[in-house]
């Protein structure tokens, strides 16, 4: 029977075979067996940036799209609000003070530059569909359709499931996005109308995963977790928006004043401050490290 004949694709000659080692193993690998310390790192950092993302979007004890809130694990993926291939560019929001000092050096490692969505709504913000808006007067971050697309409609003006907490995304991040995505669009209304009551999505307020009380996004489930199901946790009637004239309408501008009003927000923001903490280095005397906090945090935040 006639053998097959080998793949033309495949040169043996350029197919170099790894050493034999004898048996039993040292303590080591064997030379060329082993995995680069970098691989290892760079796969370390990945996994903690992941993690890290994953639990600060997990609401009522499960990770969720940030946007529509679905909980479906394989369809769930973290995006990079500046891209993982642009060093400079996050290099340069550095020397620009929209990022503090401290952060990480690559923009694929600082949680605070990823969110978690479904694969519907990555793909559609990786593709300037939307942009998010930091509201500093309500402290929500708000879903502007800006591309007009029907399928985005129900989400557009209304606050998206991020917060205030030391993990948060920093809203100065946002304003580049928005930038390109007004660029990728030159012919959508440069100052588009929004509701202007800024009311959390749907699912929000209908899943009880905002808390009237303490005005904040319950992670956890509650204490009774034991015995309680996504069924039997409270139901809220859904957030109508008011659609019913100008009066709850307002235009979302882009200028210098609103650009300076966001920076300022982002630098007051508990996620600045924890990221300054976070990078700084505590190898000092009690003296040192307490002027150092003092510093980076504020005399207020202290006392």
């Amino acid at each position: 029977m006639q053998r097959p004949p080998m793949c033309p694709f495949i040169n043996l000659a350029f197919i170099t075979p790894l050493p034999p080692f004898p048996l039993p193993l040292a303590d080591q690998p064997p030379d060329r067996y082993g995995c680069e310390e970098r691989s290892l790192s760079v796969l370390s950092t990945t996994t903690a940036f992941k993690d890290s993302i994953e639990e600060r979007d997990t609401f009522l004890g499960r990770p969720r799209c940030i946007v529509c809130g679905i909980t479906t694990s394989m369809i769930l993926q973290c995006c990079y609000i500046i891209g993982q291939a642009e060093p400079e560019t996050w290099a340069d929001l550095r020397d620009r003070h929209f990022i503090p000092l401290q952060s990480k050096s690559q923009p694929h490692h600082d949680p605070r530059n990823g969110l978690l969505m479904c694969n519907n709504h990555r793909i559609l913000f990786n593709k300037f569909f939307f942009f998010l808006r930091f509201v500093p007067s309500t402290r929500r971050f708000i879903l502007v359709n800006y591309s007009g697309v029907s399928d985005l409609q129900k989400f557009h003006g209304r606050a998206i499931a991020l917060d205030n907490g030391n993990q948060s995304p920093f809203p100065s991040l946002f304003i580049i996005h928005e930038m390109r995505v007004r660029g990728f669009r030159p012919f959508a209304p440069i100052s588009p109308e929004i509701p202007n009551d800024n009311s959390f999505q749907d699912w929000i307020i209908s899943d009880g995963i905002y808390d009237n009380v303490s005005h904040s996004l319950r992670r956890n489930l509650p204490d009774n977790s034991s015995i309680i199901t996504m069924s039997t946790l409270p139901r809220f009637p859904s957030v109508t928006t008011n659609t019913g004239g100008s009066s709850g309408v307002c235009t979302l501008e882009l200028n210098a004043h609103v650009i300076n009003e966001i920076l300022a927000a982002t630098h007051a923001m508990p996620s600045w401050k924890a990221c300054e903490v976070e990078g700084t280095s505590w190898t000092g005397t009690a003296a040192e490290n307490i002027e150092k906090y003092v510093s980076s945090i504020g005399a207020d935040e202290v006392s």
